[in-house]
């Protein structure tokens, strides 16, 4: 358990940048009615423009690198992340339109996407440069979704292995693959991350196995040096090949789910620049990502460094 991140650490996020527009609470659609809702918010989406607004808003120098459209959409996108503290390495592009997602929630916080993924069928298409964007000193590279990027999929190796290269160390969060090539397009990253995040289901999809220790175990043969296997209401399961831990979920009134997992994976980078062993940035992440469930939308709920510590302590003292 002794890999940690420099104190002075950039994190350097690539990713997709969605506008998405967030719809609760329905529980059933009626097509040719009517009907009320209790709340229509925008939100900026996409993996990598919640883990980087999720990890600036706790105060870690952070870039994100992505595409957008040369619209409004993508502009509110921008304003949201530099207002998060994010640094926007965001090209512009006057072909395609911004991504956009209507995320459609029920009562008990669950989410139905409907998905346009415009400048996403295109964007980052190669190996990502990185040049400046690391800044020349320590850095961690974080790829968010590989599989949200048609056109980078194929890249996402290269680009871990130009980030090694440089200096970096690595770490990745599957998400969901719409194509279902899973290991196919993932087989040659795994070795070339120091941290590997991934959700119970996607992790089935991944190895073929659905019991947490084989799952683990599965990908630990596949190269994966650590991981952090994410349970939702659960918690996670951290992972060195050493070491398995069960870090137990905070409990709230789910209001949203969307964007939690991406939430946990800032806050657990956080956590380590800010020197905490793994298992602490560990817990650290599921108080950031059970924050992120209680607001609309991916970044409402989420605090800064010292309130969510301050959050933590109320919960620990049964306030």
């Amino acid at each position: 358990m002794g890999f940690g991140l420099a104190s002075n650490c950039r994190i350097v996020v690539s990713g997709n940048l969605v506008r998405d527009t967030v719809v609760r609470s329905v529980d059933e659609l009626d097509f040719g009615a009517t009907q009320w809702v209790d709340s229509i918010l925008p939100s900026i989406g996409g993996n990598g423009a919640n883990t980087a607004c999720a990890i600036g808003m706790l105060g870690i120098p952070v870039v994100l690198i992505s595409e957008c459209g040369d619209d409004d959409s993508g502009a509110q996108c921008l304003k949201t992340l530099r207002k998060a503290g994010v640094d926007a390495w965001v090209k512009e592009s006057p072909a395609h339109p911004t991504a956009a997602t209507v995320a459609i929630v029920n009562k008990r916080g669950e989410r139905c996407f409907l998905h346009e993924p415009g400048i996403n069928r295109f964007a980052l298409a190669g190996p990502i440069e990185f040049a400046g964007a690391h800044g020349g000193g320590d850095w961690h590279y974080h790829l968010a979704n590989p599989f949200a990027l048609p056109a980078f999929r194929s890249f996402a190796a290269a680009s871990l292995k130009r980030a090694r290269d440089l200096g970096a160390t690595t770490s990745l969060d599957t998400g969901w693959d719409s194509q279902g090539r899973w290991m196919e397009d993932l087989r040659d990253c795994l070795p070339l991350l120091d941290w590997l995040f991934v959700n119970d289901r996607e992790a089935a999809r991944l190895t073929g196995k659905t019991e947490a220790g084989q799952i683990v175990t599965s990908l630990h043969r596949q190269g994966v040096d650590r991981l952090i296997l994410k349970l939702g209401p659960q918690g996670c399961l951290f992972s060195d090949g050493d070491d398995r831990e069960i870090v137990p979920a905070f409990r709230v009134d789910v209001v949203d789910t969307t964007g939690a997992g991406d939430a946990f994976s800032g806050g657990f980078l956080t956590g380590m620049v800010k020197q905490m062993p793994p298992l602490e940035a560990a817990r650290f992440a599921c108080a950031v990502a059970a924050l992120s469930t209680t607001e609309s939308g991916s970044v409402r709920g989420l605090r800064d460094f010292e309130g969510t510590m301050e959050w933590m302590a109320a919960r620990d003292a049964g306030l």
